[in-house]
């Protein structure tokens, strides 16, 4: 369960919940209602009503993307529309494909596509939803700017209007250090600018809704527009009430400068005798802890079930930010716990205070550490005012079922189209592209290797859930295919005769026999390619036979990129081949990282909407199940030294892994071991170990250099380590062993270069070091081996890191989405085709 965000929960229908009255801003406090205009023209006799649903942004699961989630299971054939897609997780979405808008391929769109602000409103105007009778609009930034035409009814959702460009301004220039100099002129344009285009755009819609009254009171002061409340869901189901509440306070949320934990902190740090837990994480997290008092209890992220036992127990939920609506104060009172709010924003829709007959919570007045330490005073003279089973009750109004159902209705109102539509049942399970049920799609995947390697252990997680409509032929045989059998998928074993001595880092084209075995590979690929919809090439090599097979076969070919294809990793021939296989029979291309994705874009001119980046999955169970075995025990099983500090280097045996680099670096430490798991595979990186094994010979490091070779239970070889380094000389397309070492629950150190850049934060979840620089990793490893609490913190970022954007089922689900969506469009074409014949 995602809590990146922990004042925003993840959703589930409640049947039981109570409905609650509409809330609307009263009418005398509107401006005049507009002139009625002639009746739209509705969709022609007999077909059905075609909705596009319009996202600001797709990078994470947090609140508005709680909403959206809601308004798809209301539009479930909706088609999705966003300036952005950068989602791991797309259970939330029920994994529909996105139009994403340009920015979606400018250069470091995935981290910096806030900085990109200047370019949204034409973005978001390039969306082209004319085909559609109605769009929603899902808004906290431009979605509402999305282009409609007078017979298509707008309807927009807004979480609020761009708070930076209105009355957060101020705010906003002064958190980001713009109050003065020609940067702070340049943004004040560009913040007028959004203004001017942000009321602008709000004439095309036709109806808004807010999330909140407070939100709605925005509206009418930023639009001059009217707008309808509906809540947004909370997940009240998720939540259960405690009776018996323990002596202690309780704040939950993202630590950024407008929660105001710091001034919660600061209140109780002036009450020694009341104790306050703090759950969360962000920027402000080290300025909060060294605020902390010896009654204050720092926890940082927790996982949603920390979370839970602790706003269950605690006797009050303290909330110190002016939000729009503020979902964790929801939370809260769904645990039967009260809340000690401060009296602005949407707290004052959500909590009922000592006013009310059954009060479930109380305010204060001011952002203040005396405000706050008054209320929670006052909070202990009247406690016994306090029932939870009025929060639950209270909470409940908000659940997600009431959300769908006032939201769904709404719509209809306004689309006359939609009249005598029922809502869709619920289904909390998503569908998964990838299900590929029995008569859907039938999958030909091709990998060149028997060996167990990277690209070979990702393509095991997709067979294993693919096994009854995928079929795997390999170019040789060996641990992979014993694997593959074991997983009971489907596999045969082709003859690639003298191609497989063909390398990729360049060489003769093949000729004579390699030519031989070239069309006989192609044969056998093309014959069982004609029983399948399309063929899933997973390295390069099966890629070039899966192009000339998927021609002949007249099957879509798609190619899994797992590298960086640029001369420091292929010949020129090989990028040639490349290159002309991208034109003559590639459909789609899944990359690794989008620095696999940009170096083949660089190379081929290849569509960037034919690509898509999906993150490597790696499954934790290995790693979980040796949570109990202490290390010594591995380290005795290995043969490794009990009480040595421990480097471990997990990758074959390769000049551009750079394992000579920590080899160097135990010359700048001497406290270090190196323990190294791998071996040169394909025997052409033989003479590679043989110089490794030299090197330690002549400068004395027998001692502590520990070759292990290839080794079947890598996360035993993790555990045991104390440190995983990475490092390559030249960019890594991904760096799977990084996530594997955060699973492992053993600090990184990675060489700062291609993919690894997106897999590791600098400081945060690993530690990087520039490639090939051997003191430096020497200097970061002695650090590390110095500060414990270093290690700790890096450890705890990290295993979170791998489990939230690296974890199986998201991998899966997007190779399934990709599969089945170019199966599909071939599909549409070929019926075109004899249609047209026809």
């Amino acid at each position: 369960m995602n809590h990146d965000v922990l004042d925003e929960p993840v959703l589930r229908a409640n049947p039981d919940a109570p409905a609650a009255p509409a809330t609307r801003i009263p009418d005398a406090l509107l401006p005049a209602p507009r002139p009625e205009l002639p009746a739209r023209r509705p969709p022609p006799s007999g077909k059905s009503v075609r909705v596009a649903i319009v996202h600001d942004w797709l990078v994470t699961y947090a609140g508005a993307e709680r909403v959206l989630e809601q308004i798809i299971a209301c539009f479930p054939d909706a088609d999705l529309f966003s300036l952005v897609d950068f989602l791991d997780d797309r259970a939330f979405i029920r994994n529909k494909p996105v139009t994403t808008s340009f920015i979606q391929n400018l250069p470091l769109a995935r981290t910096k596509y806030r900085a990109m602000l200047p370019l949204m409103p034409l973005a978001i105007e390039q969306l082209d939803v004319s085909a559609y009778d109605v769009v929603i609009s899902s808004s906290h930034a431009v979605a509402k700017g999305v282009l409609t035409g007078p017979d298509q009814v707008h309807i927009s959702y807004v979480h609020s209007p761009i708070r930076y460009a209105w009355d957060l301004q101020h705010q906003y220039l002064k958190q980001s250090n713009l109050i003065n100099g020609p940067r702070s002129v340049i943004a004040r344009l560009i913040l007028h600018y959004i203004r001017n285009w942000d009321i602008r755009t709000s004439n095309s819609v036709d109806e808004f809704v807010a999330n909140s009254a407070f939100i709605a009171r925005r509206i009418r002061k930023v639009y001059q527009r009217d707008a309808q409340v509906i809540f947004p869901p909370v997940d009240v189901d998720a939540f259960l009430v405690n009776e018996h509440k323990e002596d202690f306070y309780l704040t939950a949320s993202r630590m950024v400068p407008y929660k105001k934990i710091d001034l919660i902190v600061e209140a109780f740090a002036k009450m020694p005798g009341r104790r306050l837990v703090v759950i969360g994480d962000g920027p402000d997290m080290q300025k909060i802890r060294a605020k902390a008092t010896p009654n204050v209890e720092i926890m940082g992220y927790q996982p949603f079930a920390v979370l839970h036992d602790q706003m269950r127990r605690a006797k009050a939920f303290v909330f110190a930010a002016e939000e729009d609506f503020g979902i964790s104060v929801v939370e809260a009172q769904a645990c039967g716990t009260p809340v000690i709010a401060y009296g602005k924003g949407g707290a004052l829709e959500t909590v009922r205070d000592l006013y009310d007959a059954r009060p479930t919570g109380m305010f204060f007045d001011e952002q203040s550490t005396a405000s706050i330490i008054a209320a929670v005073e006052a909070f202990d003279d009247n406690r016994g005012r306090f029932s939870p089973a009025d929060c639950r009750a209270n909470a409940e109004q908000f659940s997600a079922r009431y959300f769908r159902e006032r939201f769904f209705e709404h719509v209809k109102e306004k689309v006359p189209a939609l009249r005598n539509a029922t809502l869709p049942a619920f289904d909390a399970t998503p569908p998964s592209d990838g299900a590929l049920k029995a008569g859907s799609i039938g999958v030909l995947a091709i990998d060149q290797s028997g060996v167990l390697g990277g690209a070979e252990l990702s393509l095991l997680e997709v067979v294993k859930t693919l096994r009854a409509r995928i079929q795997v032929a390999l170019f040789d045989d060996g641990p992979f295919r014993t694997a593959l059998d074991e997983a009971g998928v489907a596999v045969d074993v082709l003859d690639a005769g003298a191609l497989r001595h063909v390398r990729k880092q360049g060489g003769k084209l093949p000729k004579g026999p390699a030519l031989t075995g070239l069309a006989s590979l192609v044969r056998a690929v093309t014959a069982r390619a004609r029983k399948a919809d399309v063929i899933y090439a997973n390295t390069q090599r099966a890629m070039v036979i899966g192009a000339l097979a998927g021609r002949l076969a007249r099957k879509p070919v798609v190619w899994h990129l797992r590298d960086i294809v640029s001369a420091e990793h292929f010949g020129r021939k090989q990028l040639a081949i490349i290159k002309w296989c991208a034109k003559f029979g590639l459909a789609h291309v899944v990359a690794n990282s989008e620095a696999s994705a940009r170096a083949f874009s660089d190379l081929t001119g290849f569509d960037r909407k034919r690509i898509d980046v999906v993150f490597n999955g790696i499954s934790a169970a290995p790693f979980d199940a040796l949570r109990g075995v202490p290390q010594r025990s591995l380290r005795t099983r290995l043969g490794l030294p009990q009480d040595a500090f421990l480097v471990g280097s997990f990758s074959r045996l390769a000049h551009w892994k750079g394992q000579h680099v920590m080899l160097e670096a135990m010359l700048h430490n001497p406290r270090m071991h190196a323990v190294f798991v791998g071996a040169a595979l394909f025997g052409e990186d033989d003479e590679y170990e043989a110089g490794l094994r030299a090197f330690v010979e002549a400068n004395g490091l027998a001692e502590r250099v520990h070759f292990l070779g290839f080794q079947h239970d890598v996360a035993a070889c993790m555990c045991a380590v104390d440190v995983v380094a990475h490092t390559s000389i030249t960019p890594e397309p991904f760096g799977r062993v990084i996530v594997e070492g955060m699973l492992a629950l053993r600090p990184v150190v990675a060489a700062r270069a291609g993919g690894v850049l997106e897999i590791v934060e600098d400081g945060v979840d690993g530690l990087l070091c520039e490639p090939g620089d051997a003191g430096a990793l020497a200097q970061t490893l002695d650090n590390l081996q110095a500060d414990v609490a270093l290690r700790e913190r890096i450890v705890a970022n990290g295993h979170r890191t791998a489990v939230r954007r690296f974890g199986t089922a998201n991998y899966v689900a997007g190779v399934e989405r990709i599969l089945k969506n170019v199966a599909g469009q071939a599909g549409k074409r070929g019926k075109l085709k004899k249609a047209a014949v026809a």
